[in-house]
């Protein structure tokens, strides 16, 4: 903080040079960085070429008072956010009333109460070094998400590369020729993968999200082929629980106008919750329909309900609520907050009901309807 403080500087303007010194000795104690003028151009010239953090303006002085200084640094887009606290002698209610109607934040009155005048500066140093130590925190945070989506980024490539050979080696094994350890061990591994891959991918759409990277571009797209190919994707995890996927009613094509890639992203957390929080060998079951402008998708489970203590914070975004699995597996609320603002700029709505012993049904709603060009592409 000491090393901030000698970094706010203060314009003393005052055209008598005992009091300049007598403010100068009060404020140097403090360990502000000063600087000092005898006129009104001088401190107009000085405050555009230096911008200090605060200006301490005698108001009588000859020539250019105080007034006109105060009136040309407001007028002045440069300086006209340097607050300035008034110094003068004149103390009838009307020439303070001025001083603030013009721009001042501050008035102190001569003969100078060192108290008073330590007491004024360091309110106006107190809410700098606030709005100071809250830009370096935001430029840390951005720093940081930065760096989270340059490592999701590069990590991503060769991690879904991984994924697709540990699928293909699963699917081309023959199960009889190996002993059924070593088949446990290549449906982990593949396992492993897709979460891995799961994770980083949401990591990677949340952090340009975050930094208002993220894009929504509708086109026409088939909700019914998605959630199939989901499906597919998931079935040799939901083995492992012998659980069963089951879509209902999507054989015909159900075309809307939404983000294709946000709409993957969205079904592949919901379908992965639900074979996660699932019990072994219960059934998941998937469903769409249309319903005027927008699009309603149902993902059910049978498995580990939300507790009643719990539900209010699984969707709320001031909360990262954490749970675990049916087989004890680790969601860190990352892949659903995701969902919620993906959703979201769809103009649509995420809701769940959940009945302990019943498992629990994720629904959320699209706005579908076809837009211009204009607003199919925008950052929010």
């Amino acid at each position: 903080m000491d090393d901030l403080k000698s970094k706010y500087t203060i314009l003393i303007v005052d055209d008598v040079p005992t009091n300049i010194i007598l403010v100068m000795a009060i404020l140097k104690k403090e360990g502000y960085n000063l600087l000092t003028t005898d006129s009104g151009p001088k401190a107009l010239r000085i405050a555009d070429e230096k911008v200090p953090n605060l200006i301490l303006l005698d108001i009588m002085m000859p020539g250019m008072d105080g007034y006109e200084v105060l009136q040309r640094l407001k007028n002045n887009p440069k300086t006209n956010g340097i607050p300035v606290i008034i110094m003068s002698a004149l103390s009838d209610m009307q020439s303070i009333v001025k001083g603030y109607q013009l721009g001042a934040v501050e008035y102190v009155t001569k003969p100078f109460q060192r108290e008073e005048l330590i007491k004024r500066v360091g309110h106006r140093y107190e809410l700098f070094s606030i709005t100071h130590i809250k830009k370096e925190l935001e430029d840390t945070i951005v720093s940081r998400d930065t760096l989270y989506s340059v490592i999701a980024h590069d990590l991503r490539s060769p991690l879904g590369s991984l994924k697709m050979m540990n699928n293909a080696v699963l699917m081309m094994v023959d199960q009889t020729k190996i002993s059924p350890e070593v088949f446990e061990m290549l449906q982990m591994m593949n396992k492993t993968s897709e979460e891995l891959f799961q994770l980083l991918d949401n990591l990677l759409k949340w952090v340009r999200n975050r930094l208002n990277k993220q894009k929504i571009f509708k086109q026409e797209g088939d909700i019914n082929a998605i959630i199939r190919s989901t499906v597919d994707l998931f079935e040799p995890v939901a083995a492992q629980k012998h659980i069963t996927i089951k879509t209902e009613g999507l054989e015909s094509p159900l075309t809307a106008f939404f983000d294709v890639d946000m709409v993957q992203t969205i079904v592949r957390n919901i379908v992965s919750n639900a074979v996660k929080f699932s019990f072994e060998k219960e059934t998941v079951f998937v469903s769409a329909k249309s319903e005027g402008d927008y699009l309603t998708v149902s993902i059910m489970d049978a498995g580990k309900s939300i507790k009643q203590e719990d539900q209010d914070k699984i969707l709320n975004p001031k909360v990262q609520f954490t749970t675990y699995g049916t087989n004890n597996e680790k969601g860190s609320g990352l892949g659903l907050m995701l969902c919620r603002d993906f959703i979201e700029m769809h103009n649509g709505k995420l809701w769940f009901e959940s009945e302990e012993g019943k498992g629990t049904t994720f629904n959320f709603s699209l706005n579908v309807l076809n837009q211009t060009s204009s607003s199919q592409s925008k950052q929010i």
